[in-house]
């Protein structure tokens, strides 16, 4: 019961201020590619893409406080060297079993203009526009009306009827990526993203209305090729919204085991902002593996919490599970291949 009206008590607060820090977010940022820039839209070599992500927060087989749920599908267009990407993305976001409940619908285009003649060089302009719904179960709140004393009765009035069970509007975000193929061992991608640019306005507590405040991203990465089986591929993700910051940066080492199969290893390390509001504060440490065959990558990682959170008796750590399936080129030769990123 404690726990219940503490995570009511967080929803009401974080509403409240109008801080959306609780805004969904992977660590496997690069295997959720629609969910990290909408510029990424149809920026692969291949027919199509479909991905699945899945990630458990304080993951607790009785409690499960944050599960988020991503599905996304895109694809591109080829105008020669240039593309058009075109993709939807669903996301579906969890507190304490769905006490607070984010569900997100988006339609995504993007368009990839080559800046060289080989395509090696490029530029991509993305959008995306679709609803978002928030929702509160009221079955299972508990309010300071409903103490007794010794417990919380459900029986007792609460007094509270201005609370909305669910509310949404229309959402866009933005972005912009660059992709350059330096040489045939070195290539590099950099971009950054708008996410909530209309700052549209919601309403479930009935004093007022307020913001969704604009999430904005940076992000880039590379990849280095080390002789003919190791690639080294770094990577950075920058967040701010409502003056939340967070870093998470690190690498990953690809290997080249045969034709088909390829593996992932690395790690990362995430920094947030102190509770006196500087930034600079451990959060966690990551941990990736991948395995991929052909055109199927399935991606684990697990942050290990670095932060005061992990002197609490119950876990505090996140496992995150991606599947990612590349359709094939339809050709595959240097004149119709999109050069994309590779995470």
């Amino acid at each position: 019961m404690k726990l219940k009206a503490l995570a009511f008590l967080l929803v009401l607060s974080t509403l409240s201020i109008g801080v959306n820090a609780q805004d969904y977010q992977f660590t496997q940022f690069f295997n959720s590619p629609l969910t990290l820039n909408p510029a990424l839209t149809g920026k692969v070599n291949g027919s199509f893409r479909a991905a699945l992500n899945y990630r458990n927060q304080w993951f607790n087989p009785a409690e499960k406080p944050f599960i988020t749920y991503s599905g996304s599908f895109d694809a591109p267009i080829m105008f020669k060297k240039d593309a058009l990407g075109l993709g939807v993305v669903i996301v579906n976001d969890q507190t304490n079993n769905g006490l607070y409940n984010n569900t997100v619908i988006m339609g995504s285009a993007a368009y990839h203009k080559a800046l060289d003649k080989k395509g090696k060089h490029s530029l991509s302009l993305g959008v995306q526009a679709g609803y978002y719904q928030r929702r509160l179960d009221r079955n299972d709140l508990r309010f300071y009306n409903q103490f007794d004393g010794g417990v919380f009765n459900s029986n007792l009035p609460s007094n509270e009827d201005n609370i909305a069970t669910q509310d949404g509007n229309f959402d866009l975000q933005i972005g912009l990526l660059g992709y350059n193929q330096l040489s045939k061992k070195v290539s590099i991608y950099y971009g950054g993203s708008m996410f909530h640019v209309l700052q549209p306005k919601e309403q479930l507590i009935g004093a007022g209305e307020y913001e969704l405040k604009r999430r904005y991203v940076g992000h880039a990465g590379a990849e280095i090729a080390i002789g003919k089986v190791v690639r080294l591929m770094p990577s950075v993700i920058y967040l701010n919204q409502a003056k939340e910051n967070s870093l998470n940066l690190g690498f990953s080492v690809g290997f080249d085991m045969t034709k088909d199969v390829y593996l992932h290893t690395g790690a990362y390390y995430r920094v947030v902002d102190k509770l006196d509001g500087k930034f600079g504060a451990s959060d966690a440490g990551i941990f990736y593996a991948a395995f991929e065959y052909k055109v199927v990558r399935l991606g684990f990682s697990y942050d290990a919490t670095v932060s005061s959170l992990k002197y609490t008796p119950k876990p505090t750590g996140a496992f995150e599970m991606s599947l990612i399936i590349m359709g094939l080129p339809r050709v595959v030769d240097n004149k119709s291949l999109l050069f994309c990123p590779r995470f």
